[in-house]
């Protein structure tokens, strides 16, 4: 099910910009998904769906299969209380009920989606340890990443796919250098280079299948001011212009 590029987007589902500001002629980004099973209105990019975490998870099915999707996005950053906040038993005892299923039909199902903390690491392998014993798995592992430098990021992805397993390629579901500050973020010229440099490098990696950058919001407080791909009257920022194009 290859896109015609590795690159896609996160799009919230309170997002009531257009997505097809992002599907011009030549666009770079094929594919968009949004925490929800639910897709994106009037946008034309490939749609994954996420259960974000186990609530309501019984219609999940029933959303796959009306978006036609080759892909799901399963319960994000349940290692963390202020995220998904998913013991790892309860996340693997759902997943075997209502997300193996759809697996053994033919959807791929990428893991629970960790952030970078220093246990989600730890979180992931635990939590497919418990579903291979009942006999379930994952066909791709989903991270998460922030940070400020190309090396930190380099070495999280390559440590996290070591330690997980090589068996098995990489989504990785959301990235961006930021120090979450409006005031005094990372440097513009940082910014940029980061992702031209990162995007490049994550195209060449064959065991990263696809990517997505965080965020195409107009809150620059949600992702740091220059890591938005959207200003604060949802038009494009030169960022964004990077994203899509280059």
């Amino acid at each position: 099910m290859p896109p015609t590029s590795k690159r896609g987007l996160c799009w919230p589902t309170t997002n009531t910009d257009p997505a097809f500001t992002f599907t011009k002629p030549g666009s770079r980004i094929s594919w968009l998904y949004n925490w929800s099973p639910l897709p994106t209105p009037a946008c034309s990019l490939q749609f994954i769906p996420m259960q974000w975490n186990h609530v309501n998870i019984d219609t999940l099915a029933s959303h796959v299969q009306s978006a036609r999707a080759p892909a799901l996005l399963a319960f994000n950053e349940p290692e963390l209380p202020s995220q998904a906040n998913m013991p790892v038993a309860l996340a693997a005892a759902e997943w075997l009920r209502c997300i193996e299923p759809l697996r053994r039909a033919g959807i791929r199902c990428g893991s629970p989606g960790i952030s970078s903390a220093p246990h989600g690491v730890a979180w992931l392998r635990e939590f497919v340890a418990s579903i291979r014993a009942r006999g379930g798995d994952v066909d791709f592992y989903a991270l998460h990443w922030y940070g400020e430098t190309l090396g930190q990021f380099y070495d999280y992805i390559w440590s996290a796919h070591h330690q997980l397993g090589a068996d098995r390629p990489v989504w990785i579901t959301e990235f961006a250098p930021t120090n979450w500050s409006v005031e005094s973020p990372l440097p513009r010229e940082h910014v940029e280079g980061f992702c031209r440099d990162a995007c490049k490098y994550l195209d060449g990696l064959d065991w990263v299948e696809r990517y997505a950058w965080f965020g195409a919001m107009r809150d620059a407080g949600t992702v740091g001011r220059w890591a938005a791909l959207l200003d604060g009257n949802g038009r494009l920022t030169e960022l964004g212009k990077v994203y899509r194009d280059e």
